[in-house]
């Protein structure tokens, strides 16, 4: 299992480019566990002490609005992480995490993770220029929710999910996220019935096929069109 620690870290944006030694020091102070399906990590509002590594398998994060509507603001699997914020500003959780499918996490505690952040003031910066990514990520998010059309918004968020869990094939590229049309509103945000409507015109313009619970990406370049309207 230790070397399997020490591949999933060198995979992390976040311990990017570490010595072996650091890789090694880190990797032991990993603690395991298993999650089924829709088992929830932590709630909004939780206490930070722990950041988490997904080794298999998908979380997603989302909070939920007062009328009980959900945003999803991210789908993660192998090798992203998730919760550092609350761990280095010791604020309460900003959201929640939820397993989409059965889930190994490795979770690295507030104590160790400080400890060796002051052994290794360098990471320090590198850790910054993670959190300032996330953060410009975010606000393209909004951006995008305030500048442009659904249409443009759905086909965006199939290219970042390709980007992130694609593979290619002879049919094009294939999300390996097995996500329902409600799962993609949320994370799109608008509803499942507009959701599905925009995927049917995708697949009448030969942009997208699906697979079982699987989009293939078959025309890039046609879909790309869409994701660049205004």
């Amino acid at each position: 299992m230790a070397i399997e620690r020490k591949s999933l870290l060198r995979e992390v944006p976040l311990f990017a480019g570490l010595e072996d030694e650091h890789i090694a020091a880190l990797a032991a102070m990993l603690v395991e566990k298993r999650h089924r399906k829709g088992s929830v990590i932590f709630f909004e509002g939780d206490p930070g002490d722990a950041l988490f590594i997904v080794a298999s398998g998908m979380v997603k994060i989302y909070r939920v609005a007062e009328d009980g509507r959900e945003k999803t603001l991210a789908i993660l699997g192998p090798g992203d992480i998730f919760g550092e914020m609350a761990l280095l500003d010791e604020e309460p959780r900003s959201a929640i995490a939820e397993t989409l499918e059965a889930t190994t996490l490795f979770s690295l505690h507030r104590k160790e993770f400080l400890a060796f952040l002051s052994a290794n003031p360098a990471r320090a910066i590198h850790i910054i220029k993670v959190l300032c990514g996330r953060l410009r990520q975010a606000n393209a998010q909004v951006m995008d929710v305030i500048f442009r059309d659904v249409k443009s918004r759905v086909a965006r968020t199939l290219f970042d999910l390709a980007e992130r869990h694609g593979t290619r094939s002879p049919q094009g590229v294939r999300i390996e996220l097995k996500l329902t049309h409600q799962e993609l509103a949320n994370l799109v945000g608008t509803a499942r019935e507009t959701i599905t409507r925009i995927l049917a015109e995708f697949q009448d313009a030969g942009c997208l096929t699906v697979e079982g619970r699987h989009l293939v990406i078959r025309d890039q370049e046609a879909l790309d069109a869409f994701a660049l309207a205004e």
